[in-house]
């Protein structure tokens, strides 16, 4: 059984919290995956910033195409799952399950209405083949200008960013943002200790 509850600018929803102990938020799980999706969020920031400035933008989708995956990935620990996740995407490894894209769609709903801000996060436990995992999302927000390099309107890309963009993804469908849109979430699952 599932049962879902609303805090301010927090999505949470678990199983009855007899059968797993404590509720998602006061479970250590939680605390990490949130420590985790900050430090991928600041990482892959100081990344595109520093490739901007080193190699252009065309040199920055390079760069990122090449490491910031792995920015995601290298907080992974046993039976741990993080990555990224959009609803747009450029990589096809970023494509939501149907989980993420539920929560995806949460989100959007949360920013057409206002009620997405800094502090947004979704928080489960789920329950699946035996086996309860807490999953949480961490949405990503096109914050600052210098992200509308490499994803703002096609028309506004310099031409070298849009023939890397075409030979690095031509399937590319995460264009077309402005600042504040919802560019997709970070996304952690992780096994739940003790749990049933």
């Amino acid at each position: 059984m599932r049962r879902r509850r609303w805090v301010p600018r927090v999505l949470l929803a678990g199983a009855a919290v007899g059968l797993i102990g404590a509720a998602p938020t006061e479970r250590p799980e939680y605390h990490e995956a949130r420590r985790v999706s900050a430090q991928i969020v600041q990482d892959t920031l100081a990344l595109l910033v520093k490739e901007l400035g080193a190699r252009g933008p065309a040199g920055a989708i390079e760069a990122c195409s090449a490491v910031a995956l792995d920015l995601a990935t290298k907080h992974e620990q046993a039976g741990w799952r993080v990555r990224r996740v959009s609803r747009k995407v450029r990589n096809p490894a970023d494509t939501p399950d149907a989980y993420e894209a539920g929560v995806l769609e949460r989100f959007e709903t949360l920013k057409a209405t206002g009620g997405l801000g800094p502090d947004t996060e979704h928080v489960e436990l789920v329950e699946a083949a035996g086996k309860t995992s807490l999953r949480y999302l961490r949405p990503i927000v096109i914050a600052n200008p210098v992200c509308l390099t490499c994803h703002g309107r096609p028309e506004d890309l310099a031409p070298e960013v849009r023939a890397r963009l075409e030979a690095l993804y031509p399937r590319d469908e995460a264009t077309g943002y402005r600042v504040g849109d919802l560019r997709g979430a970070v996304t952690i699952t992780i096994p739940v200790a003790g749990a049933r």
